[in-house]
């Protein structure tokens, strides 16, 4: 997406009188006219830290067959983590919907950064008003989507998830930590619930029913409500947990005494199963957790926290921060989760390490000419140096070389380097990468359902129906489908018509257990914005599901459109999406 600013000008000929104007758009963050760009984006990267004097080179090298009119190589020096984390906590401050998890995913690692950044003797006063109103906001809505039985769920009268719950009760006592009015019943009811969540270890079966037992202790934990005999317990049963929630049992542990002897061997079990390679170290789960929205990168960016916490001078710890340093695209980690989570791990090891009284110069330079300088000091510590060279200044036959400099004096230099190159627009084609999506358009005139022609074309007034369909090859979870439509077209139908039939070929009344509720949908939410559909699904079982709309083609020209797009989202790299197409309305 880019932005564009638009001028008017009238002039009278043969007059000396003429106007302008440049009216200010709100569709796109500075004030432009937004632009979707038809291109698929290709993102690679790296990252890197310097603790002592000295110099750096990395090697940047093209892919073939890209679009050189766009795309760019960006280079972020940042004098400390308190600087590299500011991409994401915008990325969480603007993230687009409000569902409960992405609502105190806003507020969260915001409160920790500002909370460090004050134990330090750094002051923002803009920050702080604005985290003020942020957090008040963020707290209103969500005592507005707890349900009546204390907990939360993705979204408003969705049954409360442990998993959801406790993290949003994690968050409220962390602002409440950190100074910021938390409402004490919502906060109580909460924790309440979460009590009601534990279960006898005996009874536990499953790996994420232990996690979902580590995850409420820890947050009881947090509120001064730990259950020794459960923790003691669940310490026994320990092999049972993943990797991330043995780190969070190891939190709880070190909360209610540091010197537990316990937490060595839960170190120890941590240290034992790190992967190390050049990028840097991390840790991958046997199982997925999929109700925990966890991935690889959210449990190293747990276990990086507990780490800091209770043995920050582990030396694996850098090189855990040098790994989720590179895998950030644009700053930022595929999900809300992964982004929190690495936020708050970050902030952990910033207090950790005390790195913020920084004082050296540093620099960057790309095929031996200077790009970028400053001088890391805590006046500057939360700015980062951002450098943007476009695709078309960059060597396309060889390597270019990247340098990193960094000059004597306390503190520590967080470089990363993110080509994104784009791929020309012949190359935007359907994707299956765990999930299938299709679309087609027919003239909504039409009444003779699948056997109605697609269309490309349509006259201004014309009413067309989207049919989309997303194919499930296995169970799927926190699905979120995107449908974009045509520039010159407006959604004009609310009525929207839903169907879903299982590939076993069971109809919609008997893949329901309650043959009352004919009307069941299968999505939890959807969204009718400007420019697209949204819906949301918190699961969704092996299958066919289909969902229609209807807009208007308003403007006449010729629109590429872009994609429908699904990927389930805590686990982006499951995803499809369908053709993109060319529709021209006359």
């Amino acid at each position: 997406m880019t932005a564009v600013s638009l001028i008017f000008s009238v002039a009278n000929d043969g007059s000396a009188y003429s106007d302008a104007s440049r009216p200010r758009l709100s569709t796109a963050p500075n004030g432009g006219l937004k632009v979707d760009r038809y291109s698929a984006p290709e993102d690679i990267g790296t990252a890197g830290e310097l603790d002592q004097a000295g110099s750096r080179t990395e090697i940047v090298a093209l892919p073939p067959n890209l679009d050189t009119t766009q795309g760019q190589l960006d280079v972020r020096l940042d004098p400390s983590l308190a600087a590299s984390m500011q991409a994401g906590l915008t990325y969480l401050d603007n993230y687009p919907y409000d569902h409960a998890e992405a609502v105190l995913s806003r507020f969260l690692p915001n409160v920790l950064n500002y909370q460090a950044l004050r134990e330090f003797g750094i002051r923002d006063a803009a920050l702080e008003a604005k985290l003020q109103q942020l957090v008040g906001d963020s707290l209103v809505t969500l005592v507005q989507l707890q349900n009546s039985d204390g907990g939360w769920g993705w979204w408003h009268d969705v049954p409360s998830s442990p998993q959801i719950s406790a993290y949003i009760v994690f968050g409220m006592l962390r602002a409440r930590d950190a100074g910021f009015g938390v409402a004490n019943d919502s906060l109580q009811q909460g924790l309440k619930y979460l009590q009601g969540t534990l279960r006898d270890t005996g009874d536990l079966r499953q790996y994420y029913e232990f996690n979902q037992q580590a995850y409420g202790l820890y947050v009881l934990g947090e509120a001064g409500s730990s259950d020794s005999t459960r923790v003691n317990e669940l310490y026994d049963a320990r092999d049972k947990l993943s990797l991330y929630a043995r780190a969070l049992l190891a939190l709880t542990i070190g909360k209610a005494n540091a010197q537990d002897e316990r937490l060595k061997t839960l170190l120890a079990d941590l240290n034992g199963k790190v992967i190390q390679s050049a990028t840097g170290a991390h840790w991958e789960e046997q199982n997925v957790d999929w109700w925990a929205m966890n991935t690889d990168t959210r449990s190293t960016a747990i276990i990086l926290s507990a780490l800091a916490r209770l043995d920050p001078h582990n030396q694996l710890a850098p090189a855990v921060v040098r790994w989720l340093m590179v895998k950030r695209s644009n700053g930022i980690w595929n999900s809300t989760q992964e982004t929190a989570w690495s936020l708050i791990a970050l902030t952990d090891w910033v207090r950790a390490t005390g790195e913020l009284k920084a004082d050296y110069d540093f620099g960057a330079a790309l095929n031996d000419q200077g790009i970028a300088q400053g001088h890391a000091s805590q006046q500057t510590l939360t700015q980062t140096v951002i450098v943007d060279v476009p695709i078309a200044n960059l060597l396309r036959d060889a390597g270019n070389r990247l340098t990193i400099l960094r000059g004597a004096g306390p503190g520590r230099l967080y470089y990363t380097a993110q080509l994104k190159a784009y791929l020309p627009v012949p190359s935007v084609k359907a994707a299956d990468r765990g999930i299938q999506v299709l679309r087609r358009y027919t003239l909504a005139s039409c009444t003779d359902g699948v056997k109605c022609p697609d269309v490309t074309s349509a006259n201004v007034g014309d009413v067309i129906r989207v049919n989309l369909t997303l194919i499930a090859p296995s169970e799927l979870y926190y699905v979120q489908l995107v449908d974009p439509i045509p520039a010159g077209t407006d959604i004009v139908d609310t009525g929207l018509a839903t169907t879903s039939q299982l590939a076993e070929g069971v109809t919609l009344r008997r893949s329901n257990p309650n043959p009352y509720l004919w009307w069941w949908r299968w999505y939890t939410r959807s969204e009718l914005r400007d420019d697209q559909v949204a819906l949301f699904a918190t699961h969704l079982g092996k299958g066919t599901y289909e969902y229609s709309y209807t807009f208007r083609a308003t403007s006449a020209g010729q629109f590429n459109v872009i994609p429908a797009y699904a990927s389930e989202q805590y686990f982006p790299e499951v995803f499809g999406r369908s053709d993109g197409a060319l529709f021209i309305i006359k």
